[in-house]
């Protein structure tokens, strides 16, 4: 199926059953057989303690923040050791959640972005524009080691865009995001969007960007 046009969707129909559907709406065109088959993986042992521990966080989600939805996710999982794979840069914060999560009784086990020694000579990458050579991030060695803590369900502390997807890949357990690293929004990537199209402070900045992809693209494409 293409022509997935949701974003343009704004009236939400699928969620507000009173409302007229768009032309452009994808639910009428789902098959019968998809819905059986995705409502099957559901029900399989292993998603549907997921999808149940979900639905009770999603409760009361309104009026409940990230950290606690994380914590009480965790809860109605019946996890017991979580890990966190997180960004040597937010090691504070990180201790701040591990201690909250030990007080509400779970083991924990953390394991910063950096393990390995690994630099871009290693991987025939090439040098950063200033010519540094830091060592890099390394996100499957993370999920590897938690791995072999045997975790329950894994969090996300501020690893890269990218990274995020090589840990999540690798990783045995069920994988939650708590933050969103973002260093010029305070890790808030939704600010950008919030003020994308305006004279906000990103805005120059993510035009830059948009401008640069866009050119780069067009040149592969020829």
């Amino acid at each position: 199926m293409s022509n997935l046009n949701c974003m343009n969707c704004t009236v939400a129909a699928c969620e507000h059953a009173e409302r007229e559907r768009p032309s452009f709406c994808v639910q009428p065109h789902v098959s019968e057989e998809m819905c059986k088959e995705a409502n099957e993986l559901y029900l399989s042992p292993e998603n549907y303690a997921i999808v149940e521990a979900a639905s009770l966080v999603v409760e009361e989600t309104v009026d409940s923040t990230r950290v606690q939805d994380t914590i009480k996710f965790a809860h109605y999982l019946g996890a017991k050791r979580i890990g966190i794979a997180t960004c040597t840069i937010m090691l504070n914060e990180t201790r701040v959640l591990a201690k909250l999560l030990r007080a509400a009784g779970f083991e924990v086990e953390a394991i910063g972005c950096k393990i390995g020694d690994n630099h871009r000579a290693d991987f025939d990458l090439e040098p950063t524009k200033n010519g540094t050579d830091p060592v890099l991030c390394n996100p499957i060695m993370q999920a590897m080691l938690l791995n072999e803590a045997h975790t329950d369900l894994n969090v996300i502390m501020g690893l890269c865009v990218g990274h995020d997807a090589l840990f999540s890949k690798y990783s045995d357990a069920p994988v939650t995001t708590l933050v969103a690293k973002d260093f010029l929004a305070a890790n808030n990537p939704c600010a950008v969007l919030y003020t994308a199209g305006t004279n906000g402070v990103y805005n120059s900045k993510i035009q830059r960007t948009i401008e640069d992809v866009r050119k780069a693209r067009e040149e592969q494409d020829r």
